[in-house]
Formats: C-alpha cells, structure tokens, sequence
C-alpha cells in the first residue's frame, strides 16, 4: 500500500510540474516583446494574449504606403548601416497605442548591426509619430499585437518599407 501511495503521490506532482509548464509555455510565448523598464513607456497597458499582426487583422491606415511616405520624407541618411535592413518590432495594444519598440539590424552579409543611439531615436521618433493604427480584432474584441516595419537600406538611405 506504501509503495502505491508514494507512486500516486510522484505521478502527482509530476501531473503538476507538467501542468505548470504547458501554463506557462502558453502565457510566454517565444518571441514576446517583454518590458524594459529603462526604455519603455510604464502606462503602456496590455490585457490577456498578444497576436501577431496576422492573426488580428492589425493595420495602419493607407497600409503600407502611408507608413512608406512618412518614412520617406523624415529619415535622415544614416551612417551607422550602408546597405541592409532595419527591423522595427513593437506592439499595438488594444486602446491603439503603441510602445515596446525594438530594433534589428542587418548588412547585406545577415551580420548583426548595432544602430547609433542618435540614429534609433530618431527613428523611433517617426515610428512613435504613427498614430493611425486598426486595432487587432479577434472575434470582434480588440485585442493587443506586434507589428513589424522593415527597412530596406542602400547607401545609408531608406529606399523601400515592407
């Protein structure tokens, strides 16, 4: 009978251990954005899951030509990447605002590229001033979701946006 009970008891606490896992493999999943207290916004909310952009439908007003247009005309030539992309990631939460950004960059060869400081402030300036977001809906209920703006760079200047 002891041998029975410390067998139920293992299988137990492994039906636990296995529980809490799978809770927190679905509340953490790989690729969340998580928060950096030195740079991000601390009113900066979100509730419940966060979508990719394709799953919620999220978009910004005009699509990709409006972001390209404001692009265009604000980004200074940059001396940090000559040719490559830059990758700009950040989420949209369920009131529309946006917060979280993180930037990649790469060459032409994939290598990673650190931006200037000056350079990521004033991109980020520009990708803060886009205020036209469609907030991500998932069954009729706006939810939070990334976004991803990508960059493509030759000599120094942006000449398209994905």
């Amino acid at each position: 009978m002891k041998i029975l009970n410390r067998a139920l008891f293992i299988s137990f606490l492994i039906c636990i251990a296995l529980l809490i896992f799978i809770i927190f493999s679905i509340a953490n999943e790989i690729g969340d954005i998580s928060v950096n207290k030195k740079t991000d916004n601390p009113d900066f909310h979100t509730k419940g899951i966060t979508y990719q952009y394709y799953q919620a439908n999220t978009k910004y007003k005009g699509e990709r030509k409006a972001i390209r247009d404001s692009f265009m005309t604000k980004i200074p030539k940059l001396t940090t990447i000559h040719n490559g992309w830059i990758i700009i990631r950040f989420l949209i939460n369920y009131e529309g605002a946006t917060d979280r950004f993180r930037f990649f960059c790469i060459d032409e060869n994939y290598q990673n590229i650190k931006l200037d400081n000056h350079e990521e402030k004033d991109l980020l300036k520009i990708v803060r001033s886009l205020h036209n977001w469609e907030i991500g809906k998932v069954n009729e209920k706006k939810v939070n979701s990334y976004y991803q703006i990508t960059c493509k760079i030759e000599n120094g200047k942006v000449i398209d946006i994905f």
